[in-house]
């Protein structure tokens, strides 16, 4: 094997697309990802393509990647996302060992270049029964420290949805609202939630409103009677590379929270179970979501009386790299 790791490229994104399809179609993560969404990808601001992506290549084929996201700083630390991962049928090969080793180091240096002077927190997630990532992953330094569970519910036979609080009225998401979402998705969870860092109008724009993926008609907010300020909300998103693959249109519920001072009146439940009888409506056949199994506001709870069921279980690796 004449294995050489490079710089992935847009030329390189139907092998990539190819590389992702074949991994999930052993590993069944339930995560398909188009050409478009790898686009996206490369097109972020935040990235710098050359360094950000690399490819895994023995002769012209693409047998694993990975890739780096910085995040920005939170709780003392930069944060970067990594990930990678190896054909199937090529691992045991000491390709991943390679990947791993070089993800490290790439998302360690981004860290210093964008945060200098902090200490680098790198982060990835993987499904919990896939023992061979977790040796990988803990033999480059990286623990499991939290875990989050995926949940789907079809969209027949839901609960009726429960009526938004007095005092409250649930309203469609517009374009006019996005400002105000962004500050009250950070509002909601920073401070209250472990390993949150704070989103810019930069990475709104990147991940969520700016996304081909976002589907503002499926969006909702909750507001005061009578008042603009958004103090819950709700965004969706729709992958179509996941309709290809399995035939089934999925609403993905990306974003979801109360402003702390709102909380405990049943707002999260009654706008999703808005948003549940627009999916439906509008063709969806399912809806996923992901939680953090210690969400200390309760939310598993929520998703479970919308109908929502734990589909598979993934871990949180984290690695602090010193100053």
């Amino acid at each position: 094997m004449d294995l050489v790791l490079r710089p992935l490229t847009r030329a390189d994104i139907p092998a990539w697309a190819a590389l992702l399809a074949a991994i999930e179609a052993v590993e069944h993560t339930g995560e398909h990802y188009g050409e478009t969404d790898l686009a996206e990808e490369m097109d972020n601001p935040e990235v710098t393509v050359g360094t950000d992506f690399v490819g895994a290549y023995d002769g012209q084929r693409l047998v694993g990647y990975f890739s780096v996201l910085p995040r920005g700083e939170a709780e003392g630390a930069y944060k970067v996302h990594v990930e990678g991962a190896v054909l199937p049928e090529r691992r045991g090969e000491g390709i991943g060992t390679a990947l791993a080793a070089a993800m490290v180091a790439r998302g360690t240096a981004a860290a210093a270049e964008r945060g200098p002077g902090l200490p680098a927190r790198l982060t990835t997630t993987g499904l919990s029964s896939n023992a061979e990532q977790e040796a990988l992953l803990t033999g480059h330094g990286m623990r499991g420290e939290r875990w989050n569970f995926v949940m789907r519910t079809a969209l027949t036979g839901l609960p009726a949805p429960q009526p938004v609080a007095d005092g409250y009225e649930v309203r469609p998401y517009d374009e006019s609202m996005g400002l105000a979402v962004l500050a009250a998705h950070n509002a909601a969870f920073d401070g209250s939630h472990p390993n949150f860092t704070p989103w810019t109008e930069t990475t709104w724009k990147q991940w969520v409103t700016g996304s081909h993926t976002f589907r503002p008609a499926d969006s909702v907010v909750v507001v005061p009677s009578g008042s603009q300020e958004v103090v819950g909300y709700v965004t969706t998103h729709e992958f179509d590379a996941y309709a290809a693959a399995t035939g089934r249109r999925e609403a993905y519920v990306g974003k979801v929270g109360v402003l702390p001072g709102h909380r405990g009146r049943g707002l999260a439940g009654a706008m999703l179970g808005h948003c549940l009888a627009t999916y439906a409506a509008a063709g969806y056949d399912e809806a996923s979501l992901d939680v953090d199994s210690e969400n200390p506001t309760g939310a598993l709870g929520v998703y479970r009386r919308c109908g929502f069921e734990v589909e598979s279980r993934w871990t949180n690796y984290f690695l602090t790299v010193p100053v």
